[in-house]
């Protein structure tokens, strides 16, 4: 454990996965003052600059450092938040990818916190992710100032299902307005602050952030960008809120997707320690994002019949407007399914098997919260026309499952792949 001593006017950057404690000094991270004597963390494929006010020194427990010279944050924060504090109570923050975003979120969330301000933060930034799993949009609550996002107390949060929010546009603006309004009306916050992902170009980009701004109405959206990036941002979000540009910190760490992933990674097995498998029946079960279960279920002599057409046992089978579902012992044909779309006049007929199912990540709602957790399903019975969930919340027999586009490996954690919307379940 390596006792580091960091000159005054210099800043230390901790890269993660690490943790430190302050022995002494007067060290400033993101608009506050660190505690001596107390252990910080910082996880993987992070970084936390360590600006020190005077001679400081902290024991490095692990992870790596490197100095700079100066201070990383610009000096154009302070004057910021000295306007910000007037009159803003809903802050939207904009930006491209390693904008340093989630760093400006953090200086204005200690900052406000320091005054004895109730702090919410919606982390919207569904795939790399400080407050809440992956794949979801997530609420917390900052009283006093933190090191990371990480450390804000979760309260809830909305399942989104996909590490993307392409294609999903209109899951993730609800999320966003779901979670803003219980931060005003439930939590009472006296700031919210709304932690956006870095996706800015491209059409449905660009109406993503409009989006979010219509429906959380924020007062003041930040732009934080290097000069003539987000002009597009800046001019369409200029019409229907005031905006700030600010600029990027010194030092921004890029991200490749290998550490996106990495990260998430590390996300899913936080998420799901000390997880258990609960056993859960899909029918009489409230489940969402599925056409799957969205169906009447067929009668014992149509269930005959398919058995005849596809030469397997057939557990269960449904049918809506649109769609025939058949969950089949045995895989069969691609020609069978057109031919049962042609039989029952239908867009849409599926035959399942229950492999499609398999490491599907899911979200539980129930007793009370939007989010109660995630689950990985890590076994199907279709005899017995149950899942097997592996989760560490308790789901109960009135809790929604939410099917995800995420398959993740239950052992390593691993992502495995992306399903295509138009193509799941």
């Amino acid at each position: 454990m390596p006792k580091i001593t960091i000159p005054e006017g210099y800043t230390l950057i901790v890269e993660g996965e690490a943790s430190f404690r302050v022995l002494g000094g007067e060290l400033r991270a993101y608009g506050s003052i660190l505690e001596a004597d107390r252990e910080y963390t910082v996880e993987p494929l992070r970084a936390v600059p360590l600006y020190a006010l005077k001679d400081s020194e902290i024991d490095l427990y692990t992870g790596r450092v490197s100095f700079v010279k100066g201070d990383t944050v610009p000096p154009s924060r302070e004057e910021v938040f000295r306007i910000l504090e007037k009159d803003a109570k809903k802050i939207m923050i904009v930006g491209g990818l390693d904008s340093g975003k989630t760093s400006v979120a953090t200086f204005l969330a200690n900052k406000f916190a320091e005054k004895g301000e109730k702090v919410a933060v919606v982390d919207a930034d569904i795939g790399q992710k400080s407050i809440g799993p992956p794949t979801t949009v997530g609420l917390g609550i900052i009283e006093k100032p933190v090191l990371t996002l990480s450390e804000a107390h979760f309260i809830d949060g909305f399942f989104v299902g996909n590490i993307t929010p392409a294609g999903l546009l209109h899951r993730h603006v609800a999320g966003v307005k779901l979670l803003v309004d219980k931060a005003e009306d439930e939590l009472k916050a006296d700031r919210i602050i709304i932690d956006t992902t870095g996706w800015v170009t491209e059409l449905e980009g660009r109406e993503l952030k409009l989006f979010k701004a219509l429906v959380a109405k924020p007062d003041v959206a930040l732009i934080v960008s290097r000069p003539n990036e987000c002009i597009q941002m800046e001019k369409i979000l200029g019409q229907v809120t005031k905006t700030i540009r600010i600029d990027v910190p010194q030092l921004v760490k890029a991200r490749d997707r290998i550490d996106r992933k990495e990260y998430r990674k590390y996300q899913y097995k936080k998420y799901l320690a000390n997880a258990k498998t609960t056993k859960v029946s899909f029918m009489g079960r409230k489940i969402l994002y599925t056409l799957t279960f969205t169906g009447n279920e067929l009668g014992k002599n149509e269930l005959t019949r398919l058995e005849y057409i596809l030469g397997s046992r057939v557990h269960y089978a449904e049918m809506s407007d649109d769609h025939v579902s058949i969950f089949s012992e045995k895989s069969v044909p691609e020609e069978i399914s057109s031919f049962l779309k042609a039989m029952y006049g239908h867009r849409r007929a599926r035959i399942i098997t229950g492999a499609e199912f398999m490491h599907t990540l899911v979200g539980i709602s129930g007793d009370g919260k939007m989010l109660k957790g995630i689950g990985i399903i890590s076994g199907v019975d279709l005899s017995s026309r149950s899942f097997e969930v592996l989760s560490n919340v308790d789901i109960g027999e009135n809790d929604t499952i939410m099917f995800g586009l995420v398959k993740v490996n239950p052992l390593t954690f691993e992502e495995e792949t992306i399903i295509e919307k138009n193509s799941s379940f």
